[in-house]
């Protein structure tokens, strides 16, 4: 390239300082121009972003470019050229002409907030379900992917290892809004980054998100076979996801009928789960959430597989109260489960009334899980539809689903 001609990163570099704007101001225009079904990065992501197209450490998307672009008010060939490409090696220091600093030399600091805010989603997911909590995910995923392309060696790596928690995060979104499909595509990508990075927790902790969609779809044999070959290498796994692994295991022989199998794994995840500390924000790794308060909970919902809904019924009535209030989501639930039980033991108004409690925090939550365990309380009632319970339930639910 001629020494004379500026870089279509410093071209970009030079044409926001000539608008007065700061990285994080074009990038608020990128999100108005997008509009808000675009789901871009946050200003201050996007700021991060835009330091490393203006390092010439990484080409933006097509889509970026069209919006940088309009945002500038310069035409994309005259501004980018026609092939973009990277700089073979960005400038270590910023210059006159490509103001901002290479990416890489806040990595860590780009990570760290990332992390931070993963714990935050996390949370938030506990308490709002997956309607409030997808866009946010999908979000950073997208910051993700534009931190790996340029990042090689260790940096390649870190960033590897924080992809790969949010793409398992993502499957499980995805899973509990009821897009199997897309539930699945983040489960194999997350598995992907995890064996890049050598990163054998998180590698395990994808084969649990298989495990829970073999058990969704009462696929035992899967369940039971993908929870114990994870197990295998247990002695080198976190007490937390062994816990949860373990009553995995357990519920996939519920589903078989194994009632003495069943029953002595969720004894041996009550042990591991005893010490189990958690606020709701993985703080404590993956599998925290498996707390004694959960296992009480699945342990209830493996009474029902093994067709013995009045030992569910006092399970959920026990387990239920231990719940924190940060796990609203699992309580809606543990509440859709006891309704099942009532139902499955032919008490009728309990059921009907369980069911609408739980119906509430899936509609709020967006939780599809919960409202597909309460369509099949609903065919369970059919015979007694004319049950003024059951005829509310009904409606709220066909209410539901038109909304």
């Amino acid at each position: 390239m001629d020494q004379q001609t500026p870089t279509w990163w410093a071209r970009l570099a030079a044409a926001r300082a000539e608008r007065h704007l700061t990285q994080e101001q074009l990038g608020s225009r990128l999100r108005e121009l997008a509009g808000p079904d675009a789901a871009l990065p946050k200003p201050v992501d996007l700021a991060r972003m835009i330091r490393f197209w203006e390092s010439g450490a990484n080409v933006p998307r097509a889509m970026y470019r069209a919006l940088l672009s309009q945002a500038l008010g310069v035409s994309v060939s005259d501004l980018f050229g026609s092939k973009p490409r990277r700089a073979s090696s960005p400038p270590a220091e910023p210059s006159e002409s490509a103001p901002g600093l290479s990416p890489l030399e806040h990595l860590g600091d780009v990570l760290e907030h990332l992390s931070e805010q993963w714990h935050l989603l996390v949370k938030r997911d506990n308490l709002l379900g997956p309607r409030h909590t997808i866009p946010a995910v999908r979000q950073q995923l997208a910051l993700m992917e534009e931190l790996l392309m340029p990042a090689r060696g260790q940096d390649r790596l870190r960033v590897l290892r924080l992809a790969a928690r949010y793409a398992e995060s993502a499957a499980w979104l995805y899973e509990d809004a009821g897009q199997p499909a897309e539930a699945r595509r983040w489960t194999d990508q997350a598995a992907t980054w995890a064996y890049e990075a050598d990163d054998g927790d998180m590698l395990a902790w994808t084969m649990f998100r298989r495990s829970q969609q073999a058990m969704a779809e009462a696929r035992a044999g899967d369940v039971v076979g993908i929870t114990e070959a994870v197990l295998r290498r247990a002695d080198t796994l976190p007490a937390a996801m062994r816990a949860a692994l373990t009553q995995q295991r357990a519920q996939g022989h519920a589903l078989d009928g194994q009632e003495k199998v069943c029953l002595r794994l969720l004894d041996e995840a009550q042990q591991m789960a005893a010490d189990v500390d958690d606020d709701g924000d993985a703080r404590g790794g993956h599998g925290s959430f498996c707390t004694s308060a959960y296992v009480d909970v699945q342990r209830a919902g493996c009474w029902i597989h093994l067709g013995k809904p009045a030992r569910a019924v006092a399970a959920y009535e026990a387990a239920l109260p231990k719940l924190p209030p940060v796990y609203r989501r699992d309580r809606g639930m543990a509440l859709a489960g006891l309704a099942a039980a009532h139902a499955g033991g032919g008490q009728v108004e309990q059921a009907a009334q369980r069911a609408q409690q739980a119906l509430r925090i899936a509609q709020a939550a967006g939780s599809v899980r919960i409202t597909g365990v309460l369509a099949d309380i609903t065919e369970t009632l059919l015979p007694y539809r004319k049950v003024p319970a059951v005829a509310a339930l009904r409606v709220a639910l066909a209410s539901a689903a038109a909304g």
